[in-house]
């Protein structure tokens, strides 16, 4: 018995609620396939819901991109008030840092004296440098802290695509997986990488992965020119698992034109009759 047969046991077994075990042969063979027992633990947590969260990427990562996506990633979590804050700090630090062969008192000298005076006069001071600060330097600083900030952004954006694309290219289904976790850190714009995650949906051997890319693509909830190939892999998968979450996505995020047809071929007993219950079910609950 091939793994995809062990595969399509453990979802039959689901489907039909059915607690029979395999036998010794069987079950000596699963346990000598480690990886084929992840991906049945795959199977079930994603059957009752309770996937636990994706593999994290590679160590076998090129160490300059990976070093450079995680700077990205650090920066990005400093605010632009922190950022802000962290040039204020760093301005004074710089000058002094400069000229170091002067007495080191004499900066703390300095400000000192602006603070010696009566507290009246100390009050009136700050109140004036705040309110020229506040109204002189934040709009200029905003705009340019947003734009910083908003280029930091697409930066990360677009590195975490190509870090995506090419895991997903990668031999190992824990690789992949970690591809597909970094697709959905996207807004999934880039035709590319959804070109790419629907041809690793139609050819890949992991169910696992497969399972991944569709609950992926359910981030798009509009799949514009790829509506025609998804159907197409709807209609003719073997895997009965993915062959429901795909008629699953269709139906909850495809076009009026897409559904009308996944539900024709039902009524036309063209799929599997577990498939053609679940799109009747589909359908029938969105009438209530």
């Amino acid at each position: 018995m091939t793994n995809q047969q062990i595969i399509d046991w453990k979802i039959a077994s689901l489907a039909n609620n059915d607690n029979s075990e395999l036998s010794e042969e069987l079950q000596s063979y699963l346990e000598q396939n480690s990886q084929l027992q992840e991906e049945l633990l795959f199977i079930e947590q994603f059957w009752t819901r309770d996937v636990k969260p994706l593999v994290i990427p590679s160590d076998k990562l090129d160490a300059n991109f990976y070093q450079m996506l995680s700077r990205a990633q650090s920066a990005q979590q400093h605010s632009p008030e922190q950022y802000d804050a962290q040039q204020e700090i760093a301005q004074p630090l710089s000058g002094y840092s400069g000229s170091s062969k002067a007495p080191s008192h004499s900066l703390m000298d300095k400000v000192k004296s602006w603070f010696m005076p009566t507290p009246i006069a100390q009050f009136a001071t700050l109140t004036l440098v705040f309110v020229l600060g506040f109204n002189l330097n934040q709009t200029p600083n905003n705009e340019k802290n947003s734009a910083a900030y908003s280029g930091l952004q697409e930066d990360i954006s677009s590195l975490t695509t190509v870090l995506a694309m090419s895991m997903l290219q990668k031999d190992s289904a824990s690789e992949r997986l970690s591809g597909v976790a970094y697709s959905r850190q996207t807004d999934l714009s880039n035709p590319l990488l959804v070109e790419q995650l629907i041809k690793l949906l139609a050819r890949d051997k992991s169910t696992s992965v497969r399972l991944a890319v569709i609950n992926s693509l359910g981030e798009l909830k509009f799949f514009g020119s790829f509506e025609q190939q998804l159907l197409t892999l709807a209609t003719k998968e073997e895997n009965l698992l993915v062959q429901i979450e795909l008629c699953r996505l269709l139906l909850n995020y495809g076009s009026v034109e897409i559904k009308a047809l996944l539900t024709e071929q039902a009524n036309q007993q063209q799929l599997k009759p577990e498939v053609q219950e679940f799109i009747k079910a589909q359908s029938m609950a969105s009438f209530i």
